[in-house]
């Protein structure tokens, strides 16, 4: 019994050591993780039937051009979530839709799994942009999205609404609530980064084309000169 009381008067005594550190970090966790979802004005993810429905609406602080820009750099998708390991494009379709192939990292309970998703991706009129998973080449049986693209004076609304259906092994319950909880995650990162890029990109001096306008390109085979800059 002493070596019991004695083996609880030690755990008593580490716990009074670290319990101001158990505070901080229960108040830390949950208030960086709202702090996240706060950017995005709304938030609705749910499946049902094994369809993963998305809803996500925020405002951008960024022009409607600049935003387009960042969603259609498909060479650079992957700077958009920490979940794409790599992205390409691939050839265009037969009515001339741009396919894009992403991997995607998938975690669940226990483990994560790279899956393969192609996406036919066509800009509408309306300056929109829709994309459809093509389920002969990807691990998913379907799959559409559309991003909303409204301009809002100096800023964008952007609105995300999306499908998709695995056809991979998700395990219920738990791994499907892992997944909608990793969906809400990364889609908060992800429109923080929309907008972090485009304003970074509004800030530099672009042509029609989003080229520097004011690149200068060395023809001479000469080392830059970097002196004209030093005083920047």
């Amino acid at each position: 019994m002493s070596c019991m009381y004695g083996f609880l008067g030690l755990l008593l005594h580490i716990i009074k050591a670290i319990r101001t550190y158990l505070i901080v970090f229960l108040l830390l966790v949950p208030f960086q993780y709202s702090t996240a979802l706060d950017f995005l004005n709304d938030v609705n993810v749910f499946e049902e039937n094994g369809i993963y429905h998305i809803s996500i609406t925020s405002e951008i602080d960024a022009s409607a051009e600049h935003v387009r820009h960042v969603l259609t750099d498909y060479i650079h998708i992957y700077r958009l979530s920490d979940s794409i390991i790599e992205s390409k494009i691939l050839a265009p379709s037969a009515d001339n839709k741009v396919q894009v192939e992403t991997l995607v990292l998938c975690c669940m309970p226990l483990f994560c799994k790279e899956v393969a998703r192609v996406e036919e991706v066509s800009i509408l009129k309306s300056g929109n942009i829709h994309t459809r998973i093509v389920p002969e080449m990807s691990d998913f049986r379907s799959g559409e999205a559309t991003w909303e693209i409204k301009p809002n004076g100096n800023t964008t609304h952007l609105n995300y609404q999306a499908t998709f259906e695995p056809d991979f092994f998700i395990p219920p319950l738990l791994g499907t609530h892992m997944v909608i909880k990793n969906l809400r995650e990364e889609f908060s990162s992800t429109f923080s980064r929309v907008q972090h890029i485009a304003r970074i990109n509004e800030a530099r001096e672009w042509n029609d084309n989003f080229e520097f306008a004011n690149a200068v390109k060395n023809t001479d085979d000469l080392p830059c000169d970097i002196s004209a800059n030093s005083s920047m």
